[in-house]
């Protein structure tokens, strides 16, 4: 094998791995498509709103953000884990930057191509649905933006964790993983609600989502006030979950590393 090219060794690995896990890609991406399709395409056979579609819609979020985010990236640096596999893998003439950038690649393939497809189908299929209802009917509420940024976030990061379970567990990586992700998350939820109630003095009612902005029901009229984060916070917002995924994958390169020694 030739050496002397950084980009040529990482299209040999990107093509190993292809070779390697080809079939099971195309399963993952017929599974998620099929489900994907399923989810969105009822909402344009109606000519009126429908609830039933409309919460299809809305289902398919955390199908996207589960599965979609975890598939492909469940088996990302299994080959590098355990047993005779793992030893030949780390045996390839690469350096340990080259297999991980190489592994996060083909993931990446997989995990933006999917993420577009969803928003493409998520908002076309409601706006094209919405065209053929009369203006003074009930329409498809499509997510705002400011959702779609931040469900998009947390596909990212959660792709992250998976993404280094891959290589950290030797055993069942993607059910350790999995456990932990949830585990993670609602510690974390839990943790920023609490101290959202804190500084909201405890009111009657409280949304208060990572990341985002909270919902405050103070008394029994039950008016909903909106608190937003200051406008020079949301880059700090927009910056640190992206900080976050990066070190995700810092941490997945330093564990091959330790594989390797």
């Amino acid at each position: 094998m030739r050496t002397s090219s950084t980009s040529y060794r990482i299209r040999i690995l990107i093509a190993l791995d292809f070779a390697q896990k080809g079939k099971n890609y195309m399963w993952f991406s017929c599974l998620l498509i099929i489900g994907l399709l399923a989810m969105t395409l009822p909402t344009l056979y109606f000519d009126s709103y429908s609830h039933q579609c409309q919460l299809l819609q809305y289902a398919a979020i955390p199908m996207v953000l589960i599965f979609g985010s975890s598939f492909y990236s469940s088996s990302a640096l299994t080959d590098y884990a355990a047993g005779n596999t793992g030893i030949f893998a780390l045996m390839t003439p690469a350096s340990m930057a080259e297999k991980t950038l190489a592994a996060l690649l083909v993931n990446l393939i997989f995990l933006v191509s999917f993420l577009v497809l969803f928003w493409i189908m998520h908002f076309e299929t409601m706006r094209f649905a919405n065209t053929r209802i009369p203006a003074s009917l009930t329409k498809y509420s499509p997510v705002t933006r400011e959702v779609a940024i931040y469900l998009t976030y947390c596909y990212f990061l959660f792709n992250g964790v998976i993404f280094t379970g891959s290589i950290y567990f030797t055993k069942s990586p993607y059910v350790k993983t999995l456990i932990c992700a949830i585990i993670g998350a609602l510690t974390l939820s839990s943790v920023n609600t609490s101290f959202a109630k804190y500084l909201a003095s405890y009111p009657l009612m409280l949304g208060a989502i990572p990341f985002a902005g909270w919902n405050v029901v103070r008394d029994s009229s039950l008016k909903v006030y909106r608190v937003h984060f200051p406008d020079i916070a949301y880059a700090w917002l927009y910056t640190l979950p992206a900080l976050m995924v990066f070190g995700l994958w810092l941490v997945a390169y330093k564990r091959l590393q330790e594989k390797q020694l």
